[in-house]
């Protein structure tokens, strides 16, 4: 039976491990011009799986690249992109899923 302090020197090198395939990936998803969109998909599927298996948080400049029903990363064929007073509005062409990003205007402030 393993001690204490074996099991938790175990969790930080799998944290340590995980956070490194996660910085992988992550380029992966994030460099459009040198991979196939396939491999980019799949990169991003696995980062998904990743984040969910060993609870990490996704890195923000990806999140904004996925969409967050199909998991499909946005380009200009398959996502439009619109800013109606102030908020970013993403929608998915996929699965029409409509993604607001931004408070938008402070209507509430409004007289």
């Amino acid at each position: 039976m393993a001690t204490k302090r074996s099991q938790k020197r175990a969790g930080r090198d799998r944290q340590r491990n995980a956070s490194l395939v996660q910085s992988k990936l992550s380029k992966i998803v994030a460099e459009s011009s040198s991979n196939a969109p396939i491999i980019r998909q799949n990169a991003a599927t696995n980062l998904l799986a990743l984040n969910r298996r060993h609870r990490l948080k996704m890195p923000k400049n990806i999140s904004l690249m996925l969409c967050k029903k199909c998991n499909v990363i946005y380009n200009s064929k398959n996502s439009r992109t619109r800013i109606k007073h102030g908020q970013l509005i993403k929608t998915c062409l996929e699965c029409d899923y409509v993604r607001r990003l931004g408070g938008g205007p402070k209507s509430h402030r409004r007289r």
